[in-house]
């Protein structure tokens, strides 16, 4: 799963009376110019073969009135990347076109970004010895290795102290169709809870198989042992 950050950029420009726009310096339209920018640092800047990039301005915040230009505008948004380096690319393009978009009108931009999570890794190894688990909590077709996705998880920061892996529960109804399923943080999400019996049974069996797995790693390393 992806690294997220987010980051606020802030637009200083000149009021004005939205009558005479040419007295000020509209941040809003510089703004508007930002977003296109920080669009073609995914599609003509960064190398997607590599990995995937995303950049979405989800909030802007700006104005009073319809008839009057204000001095400020605000853009919250989140970068996704799946590569450590491609992430610190990322940051410095994205301070860069902000604030040369909005010297080119007049405007300052002031950038701060706040790194959330890390990328989310499966340990290839520990996958491995797991996937048996999983298959006995459900069935073996319903254990299904996905590929990256630009959803991120603070779990990431497990992976720093010792070998991780993360697993995604389904929740869907049986029947529906995954790629029209309802997305998270909209109005329409939803679950079926009875998935969380196969998450239960599914720990367990990690859990319990996982031992049994180090009790008899230790049992034959003491049996070499010479005497």
């Amino acid at each position: 799963m992806a690294s997220s950050d987010w980051f606020v950029i802030k637009v200083k420009g000149k009021g004005s009376h939205g009558s005479q726009p040419w007295h000020g310096i509209d941040p809003i339209v510089v703004s508007a110019q930002i977003i296109q920018g920080i669009q073609n640092i995914v599609s003509r800047q960064s190398d997607l073969t590599k990995a995937p990039v995303v950049i979405t301005v989800g909030r802007i915040e700006s104005g009073i009135r319809n008839n009057i230009m204000p001095e400020e505008s605000i853009m919250y948004g989140t970068i996704r990347t799946l590569d450590s380096k491609m992430r610190l690319d990322v940051h410095e393009r994205l301070k860069r076109v902000a604030t040369n978009i909005a010297e080119a009108n007049g405007a300052t931009a002031e950038i701060t970004i706040d790194e959330k999570t890390l990328v989310t890794y499966n340990d290839p190894e520990l996958l491995k010895k797991i996937i048996p688990s999983l298959e006995k909590s459900t069935s073996k077709e319903n254990v299904i290795e996905r590929n990256w996705v630009t959803g991120s998880e603070d779990f990431s920061y497990y992976g720093l102290k010792a070998p991780s892996v993360f697993l995604n529960l389904g929740g869907m109804p049986k029947g529906n169709d995954p790629q029209k399923a309802p997305a998270h943080h909209t109005a329409d999400f939803f679950i079926d809870e009875s998935g969380m019996k196969t998450g239960i049974k599914a720990f367990c069996n990690i859990v319990f198989d996982y031992m049994n797995m180090s009790a008899t790693a230790n049992q034959s390393s003491q049996t070499k042992k010479p005497f």
